[in-house]
């Protein structure tokens, strides 16, 4: 189907009528409710979040309660500031470490440092060692170097904090471990260590409640980068290199929500005195929407049906509709190829088929005049034309010349003989006048015989120029089309006192897929008035061929004879005349002056070229 026509129009129209709104409503809803599920998942998850935080805040508390049992406990930090070391004290040590233990469920082991006596003591599950001149633990002072004395170990795998093997053989498992210095208060002095490892499990029993597993994501982790603990086991205590995760947004925006990678991100800031931690929940868009996908999926199948049965009754009505539309084009394009008998029949009584009938009535009232008009006024054509030829082509002299020319020959006269042969050639070709047409090939022949008779009237004042393009030469244009162009040059621009004069016939093709040329006749003559020029291109510039029962649009007055004006502008508006006639009014002409001196008359038309291809000339 072609766009311009009503047919692709209708039928695009009416998809586009039906599908434009259908799609729009399916993806406004489609917007709303995943803008609305977002919402509503975000909210709720920041409550499960906040709840988490939370738990962990008071877990963290009984952490930080437990390690303060040091100074709590009095009786043993009294022993603890003033350095006693007995057996008394030893066993109060492994009492109030193992009280530190049981406080909580999930604590793994205690290990406590005395700075003094170089002392270590470690309780792991109930059971007490110690070691005797001992250096302090190197992770203990690691993480405790710096700030107020106290620090938390990332999550790793428990260790024996430099005691060997126990008879009582414990494996290790993961535990984060807190880290605190022991302060002679209210002084500043050191005087110990004490590590309490705590069991990952602990992190677990309290995160695992917060996310669906295997299809969301959860994080907690320090300011460091580092994973206490995640639903990635792989994770958990490395830290986190993900193209979301930003240390420094998460502790300037503690609290809140982004989204990223095709995600939801919500987290929550944990900030006690012995950790800083940051509980970060991930959620997959393809998760969260599942919901919202699965009724886009439904609704896009039945979008589906809709518009297959939408797209069958818009054919099938565009169709109906165009139908008569596609008849009268057929019957206008069998008209526009030439058959004006063409038999047309409405096919609806609707304002198509008004117009059917309106065009049949129009085309019987067109060839009726066609046959009282048009073919009479064809007639009264071809007689002006044949007329314009008579003007030179007295047929009783042709064979006058040829005897004179063979005179001319026995007198032994060759220049004569050639004056002759060229004026035969000229009847010659005047003679067939049931040939209106000829080509440009031989136009430029018939202009040289012409050119050969002036050189000898005028004495060889003037030389003779044909710059043609090859591909021209072929083309077809009415008889006598050059030569009252060039005749224009011995009336009028012709100067006897110079032997100089220069005559320039040229053609070539302006556009030669559309058969557009252009033929130039050029000279170095005296040239034409600026004001006769004007008129002269006015003239031409109106003029176009005569339609049946309208006469030309311009007639040269009776003063353009008598003062002698008009003489040149009688023959270019004969030459137009007919070239309109010949191409079916795709011709023009003007005229231009030429510097320093002369006149320059440029045809452009467009023209049919002849089987005979390869003319030279």
């Amino acid at each position: 189907m072609r766009w311009n026509s009503i047919r692709t129009k209708l039928i695009t129209f009416m998809l586009i009528a039906t599908i434009v709104p259908t799609v729009a409503t399916m993806i406004i809803s489609y917007s709303y409710t995943t803008d609305s599920l977002k919402k509503r998942a975000i909210q709720e998850n920041h409550q499960l979040i906040f709840q988490g935080k939370t738990n962990l805040a008071n877990f963290l508390e009984n952490i930080n309660r437990a390690s303060l049992m040091v100074y709590t406990d009095f009786e043993f930090f009294r022993q603890l500031s003033r350095g006693y070391d007995d057996y008394t004290f030893e066993s109060y040590s492994y009492i109030t470490l193992q009280n530190i233990a049981a406080s909580m469920r999930d604590i793994w082991q205690v290990y406590l440092y005395r700075n003094e006596v170089k002392r270590a003591t470690l309780v792991i599950q109930n059971v007490p060692r110690r070691l005797h001149d001992e250096e302090p633990n190197g992770s203990a002072l690691e993480y405790t170097r710096d700030g107020d004395g106290i620090g938390m170990q990332p999550t790793h795998l428990s260790q024996t904090y430099g005691f060997a093997t126990s008879p009582y053989y414990f494996p290790s498992v993961q535990v984060f471990s807190l880290h605190r210095k022991i302060y002679r208060v209210p002084s500043k002095e050191e005087i110990g260590l004490l590590s309490i490892d705590v069991k990952l499990d602990a992190l677990a029993a309290i995160i695992d409640q917060l996310y669906q597993r295997d299809k969301e994501h959860i994080y907690l982790l320090n300011d460091d980068g580092n994973v206490f603990y995640s639903d990635d086991r792989r994770l958990i205590g490395q830290r986190l290199h993900e193209g979301w995760y930003t240390s420094s947004h998460f502790q300037s925006n503690g609290n809140g929500h982004f989204e990223k990678d095709d995600a939801i991100f919500i987290h929550e800031r944990i900030d006690t005195p012995i950790a800083n931690w940051t509980l970060v929940k991930q959620i997959p868009k393809s998760y969260l929407l599942r919901e919202a996908n699965r009724a886009a999926v439904i609704n896009m199948m039945l979008i589906a049906l809709s518009l297959v049965v939408i797209i069958a009754a818009t054919i099938i009505v565009s169709l109906r509709i165009t139908k008569p539309i596609s008849q009268l084009v057929r019957y206008i394009n069998q008209v526009q190829t030439g058959n004006l008998r063409v038999d047309i029949q409405p096919v609806s009584n609707d304002e198509i088929g008004v117009v059917s009938k309106r065009f049949r009535n129009m085309m019987d009232m067109i060839n009726n005049l066609i046959l009282r008009e048009y073919q009479l006024e064809i007639a009264n054509k071809t007689n002006q034309l044949k007329a314009l030829q008579a003007q030179i082509n007295p047929h009783f002299m042709n064979n006058a010349l040829q005897s004179i020319g063979t005179q001319a020959l026995q007198l032994n006269a060759p220049h004569i003989y050639k004056l002759v042969t060229a004026l035969a050639k000229m009847m010659r070709y005047s003679m067939y006048t049931d040939q209106s047409t000829a080509t440009l090939h031989e136009e430029i022949e018939h202009v040289k015989a012409y050119l050969q008779l002036q050189a000898q009237r005028f004495e060889n004042t003037f030389d003779a120029a044909y710059e043609n393009e090859a591909a021209t030469l072929n083309v077809l244009v009415p008889k006598m089309t050059l030569q009252p162009l060039v005749e224009n040059y011995f009336k009028h621009g012709l100067d006897r006192g110079l032997t100089s004069g220069k005559l320039i016939v040229r053609s070539r093709f302006i556009d030669e897929p559309d058969g557009l040329i252009e033929i130039t006749v050029e000279d170095n003559g005296r040239g034409m008035p600026l004001q006769h020029r004007i008129k002269l291109n006015e003239k031409l510039r109106e003029l176009y061929p005569e339609q049946p029962g309208v006469s030309t649009t311009h007639v040269l007055s009776r003063n353009d004879f008598v003062t002698g004006e008009a003489s040149s502008g009688i023959g270019l508006v004969n030459v137009l005349t007919r070239l309109k006639l010949f191409s079916g009014g795709n011709a023009n002409m003007h005229v231009e002056a030429v510097e320093p001196q002369g006149t320059r008359i440029v045809i452009q038309m467009k023209v049919e070229r002849d089987n005979n291809e390869g003319i030279d000339c």
